[in-house]
C-alpha cells in the first residue's frame, strides 16, 4: 500500500491524526474538504459526533471511524441530518466485508445453516496502557473500540435485541477493559460476545442453526478462512487456543487454499469497506444494506447500555 487506489476513485477528506487515518490517507488520498465528495473521520472518539454532523451540514458523505458516537442520543439527530440531506453516513466497521465473514454471513442468510440458533464472536488481546493510552482514556475503553465488531456481525445475523445481560470488568481508574455480552434477539436465537484489552480471547466468528454452522477462524479482524460443521460440532477450548499460533494459522491457511475454505482480503482488510461506500455513494444510497442506520443505532445502545452497566 504505497499509492491511493485508482479503484476507489471517491474523493475523500480524512479527518484525524493516527494510525488509521493514516492508513486510510495510503488508501483513499486525501484532498481538501471543499474538494471531497466525502470525509474519512478517523480523530478521537469524543470528536466523532461533532465532526460527523460538521460534515453532514458541510454536504458531504460521512464514513465514521467507530464509534460513530459516545453518547447513543446522539445518534439520531446525525442519522435524521444524514437523511434530511440526503448524504451517506456510515460507521466504519470493516469486518463484515471481508470475503471470509460475507461469505459466513450469506450462508446464514440463504438458510445454508437452516433455522438459526446463535452467534458467537470475540475479539481480544492485551493491550497496555502505555503502548495505546488513548484506549484507555475517558472516551475509550474496551467497549467503545472493539465491542461494535461481534456486535454487528450478531446484529447482522439475528437481528435486533430483545435483553441484554452484561458482565463488564474495569481497571482502578474505572475504565472498562473486559466485557462479556449475552444477546436475546427479537426473532429468536442468542448471541455470546466478547471483548478484552487483557486477554486473548478466540477471535472468531460462529453461527449456529439447526441444519449446521460455519465457523470464520481467527484472526478475525483479518479472516481469510471459514469451515461449516454440523450444527453439534465445534473445535475444543485446546484447539481454539492453539489454533492462534502463527505457525498453525499458516499451516491452517495452506489447507485452506487446497480446501476451497480460503477466502482471500487482498491487501488491505479496509478496501472491502471502502469499495462497498463508493458503491453506494455513486449509487445514490443514504445508508448501507449491511451496516444500516437502524443496526447502528442498535450497536450504540447497546455498547451504551454495556458502558453504564
Amino acid at each position: 500500500m504505497t499509492a491511493p487506489l485508482a479503484s476507489l476513485p471517491l474523493r475523500f477528506h480524512v479527518i484525524g491524526r493516527g494510525a488509521m487515518a493514516a492508513r486510510m490517507r495510503v488508501l483513499t488520498g486525501d484532498v481538501a474538504i471543499e474538494d471531497a465528495e466525502a470525509v474519512y473521520i478517523a480523530s478521537r472518539n469524543r470528536d466523532h459526533a461533532a465532526q460527523t454532523r460538521a460534515a453532514l451540514e458541510a454536504g458531504k458523505a460521512v464514513l465514521c471511524e467507530k464509534p460513530c458516537v459516545t453518547d447513543p442520543a446522539e445518534l439520531g439527530d446525525l442519522i435524521a441530518l444524514s437523511q434530511r440531506h440526503r448524504l451517506l453516513y456510515m460507521e466504519a466497521v470493516a469486518t463484515p466485508f471481508l470475503p471470509a465473514v460475507a461469505a459466513a454471513l450469506h450462508a446464514a442468510d440463504t438458510g445454508r445453516l437452516g433455522r438459526l440458533a446463535h452467534v458467537e464472536a470475540s475479539f481480544g488481546y492485551p493491550v497496555a496502557r502505555a503502548r495505546a493510552p488513548r484506549l484507555f482514556d475517558a472516551d475509550g475503553g474496551v467497549l467503545a473500540d472493539r465491542a461494535v465488531y461481534p456486535l454487528m456481525l450478531a446484529l447482522i445475523a439475528l437481528g435486533p435485541v430483545r435483553a441484554m445481560d452484561c458482565t463488564v470488568e474495569r481497571d482502578r481508574r474505572g475504565v472498562d477493559v473486559a466485557a462479556r455480552l449475552r444477546l436475546d434477539h427479537r426473532a429468536g436465537g442468542t448471541s455470546d460476545l466478547a471483548v478484552s484489552f487483557l486477554a486473548r480471547l478466540d477471535n472468531s466468528l460462529r453461527i449456529e442453526g439447526d441444519a449446521g454452522a460455519v465457523e470464520v477462524l481467527p484472526p478475525l479482524l483479518t479472516a481469510q478462512r471459514l469451515r461449516f460443521t454440523g450444527p453439534a460440532a465445534r473445535a475444543p477450548a485446546w484447539w481454539r487456543r492453539t489454533r492462534q499460533n502463527p505457525l498453525v494459522r499458516r499451516l491452517g491457511d495452506f489447507g485452506a487454499r487446497a480446501a476451497g475454505r480460503w477466502h482471500p482480503l487482498g491487501a488491505s482488510p479496509w478496501l472491502h469497506e471502502l469499495a462497498h461506500f463508493t458503491t453506494l455513494y455513486r449509487g445514490g444510497q443514504i445508508e448501507s444494506p449491511i451496516v444500516g442506520h437502524a443496526r447502528m443505532a442498535e450497536a450504540a445502545r447497546l455498547i451504551g447500555k454495556a458502558r453504564g452497566a
